[in-house]
């Protein structure tokens, strides 16, 4: 095995993968129970506890961002708890980065439910093994909020509207350096990070996910996810 490789692994083994579970979850909480949205079954198992073994697939430690009524809810052998209040995905996040240790980390939105996880992996040891600002994956839809161009270059536009090709679900793999770029705030222009990192030249890898992805936003969504894994099953 190689020095570089083992490094790598050696990385990847302390990389925490934050899920990020403080958003209100208004639109599902009929549903839910006012619980929160991402402890919804689908398939016979919990968006959350998805994450957490998609966590021990790839090898990272789970560390789930969530509001103070839900702590207790969250509570799993293996995951660190943080406390957060902002609804507000990327302030949950850069928040979190200020709570922990300055490295390399992976984050994901506590909705988002894949398909396959092979992928996931890949791109997070891609990301260890070079010097990106960060890696994300798209897929051939507009139904995620950030959509994304990649001719005549890379440009990333975050809006739900507008007709476009392709668009990246909540799941990045970041350097350390990101953490500055998150922002502060809700108008905080950084909002849109990943434009801002392109036009400072800042180097981001994109690569393609074709498994199918849901994001679980509204009853609709769910009601899909759950077709979907009845089918597998």
């Amino acid at each position: 095995m190689s020095d570089l490789l083992q490094s790598n692994m050696l990385e990847c083994a302390t990389m925490k993968l934050v899920i990020l579970a403080a958003g209100l979850g208004s639109r599902l909480r009929q549903e839910s129970g006012r619980r929160p949205k991402s402890l919804l079954d689908v398939g016979g198992v919990s968006l959350f506890d998805r994450l957490v073994d998609l966590a021990g697939f790839i090898g990272l430690e789970p560390v789930v961002v969530t509001r103070p009524e839900f702590v207790a809810d969250f509570r799993r052998p293996g995951v660190d708890v943080l406390v957060e209040e902002t609804p507000h995905i990327l302030v949950t996040l850069a928040n979190a980065c200020r709570r922990l240790p300055s490295e390399p980390l992976c984050w994901v939105g506590a909705d988002m439910l894949f398909t396959d996880p092979a992928p996931l992996k890949e791109l997070v040891e891609l990301q260890l093994a070079s010097d990106s600002f960060c890696s994300l994956i798209y897929c051939r839809t507009d139904r995620f909020k950030a959509k994304l161009e990649l001719t005549p270059e890379p440009a990333v536009t975050v809006v739900r509207g507008g007709t476009f090709d392709l668009s990246i679900p909540d799941f990045v793999v970041q350097s350390a350096r990101v953490a500055p770029w998150l922002p502060g705030g809700w108008e905080d222009p950084r909002t849109n990070f990943l434009q801002r990192a392109l036009e400072r030249g800042e180097r981001l890898y994109f690569r393609e996910y074709a498994a199918p992805i849901f994001e679980i936003d509204t009853p609709a969504d769910l009601e899909e996810a759950r077709r979907y894994f009845a089918r597998c099953a």
